[in-house]
């Protein structure tokens, strides 16, 4: 256990799993709020299907612009970059929440919004973990990553249709913008840490990411394919999401009455 827990000594890392674990949570409140702000203001699930879609493209298009961006600058700029660009668009589908209903032309920008945020912010994360870690702790490291990914993924639904039930959509997406804030501001610790503590420490957390130099994303990929394993899930299950939304969301009574057939008379 003490293994295990090791990582958590480094504190750039702690930032990290802090900033991380807070920002999937808010991912959670969002894939709870949405289907629900949707359908509950009679959207259908054309709509919601739709906002899916164009936010798996954008996510998967951009995976591999995150991937070289990743290698060119520094991993914790990319991420703060993307971090900051998603607070703004889910606050603003916050107020667009409260003042009005579901409607295509508001959701599909904040859904390329998020969605090349995300693919953005994918690689980066993949690549910053080896730069703050010493060698013998970047498996334990890696594996705690991974656990708290999965405990936000138990806890976060959980809390996200509690807040949802409760008080509605609205907080939860502000939460979700908050979520991002955090993690944004974790990212800015690490780049503050770095620039005070100086010597060879910080020199070393400075280049792990420069170009030629240090656990660039194109040099993990490289000697991990693992990771191109772990990118393929990733896209896949972004595919299976668009579709069980649009196969398990019930239609709307137009979209029923439409395709009803014809009474008979008698």
């Amino acid at each position: 256990m003490r293994r295990a827990l090791r990582p958590l000594r480094h504190r750039p890392f702690r930032l990290l799993a802090g900033g991380q674990l807070a920002s999937n949570i808010g991912d959670a409140l969002y894939a709870v709020a949405l289907p629900w702000y949707v359908l509950a203001a009679h959207g259908g699930a054309l709509l919601l299907g739709s906002v899916l879609a164009i936010y798996g493209l954008a996510r998967t298009v951009m995976l591999a612009i995150g991937g070289h961006a990743s290698d060119r600058f520094k991993p914790w700029t990319v991420m703060m970059s993307a971090d900051l660009v998603r607070a703004c668009a889910v606050a603003g589908l916050a107020s667009a929440c409260a003042l009005s209903g579901p409607r295509l032309a508001v959701l599909a920008p904040i859904a390329v919004v998020l969605g090349a945020g995300a693919g953005l912010f994918l690689p980066g994360s993949f690549s910053i973990i080896p730069s703050l870690l010493p060698d013998e702790d970047l498996k334990a490291g890696n594996a705690l990553s991974s656990a708290m990914t999965q405990l936000s993924l138990l806890v976060g639904p959980a809390i996200g249709g509690g807040i949802v039930a409760l008080l509605g959509p609205t907080p939860a997406f502000a939460l979700d913008a908050g979520s991002f804030v955090i993690s944004g501001l974790t990212l800015a610790g690490i780049r503050t840490l770095r620039q005070i503590r100086g010597g060879a420490t910080a020199s070393a957390v400075a280049d792990a990411s420069a170009p030629g130099s240090g656990p660039t994303l194109r040099r993990l990929l490289a000697t991990e394919p693992v990771l191109w394993i772990i990118f393929a899930i990733d896209i896949a299950a972004t595919s299976a999401r668009v579709g069980s939304a649009r196969s398990r969301c019930p239609r709307s009574r137009t979209a029923r009455s439409a395709t009803a057939p014809p009474a008979t008379a008698h």
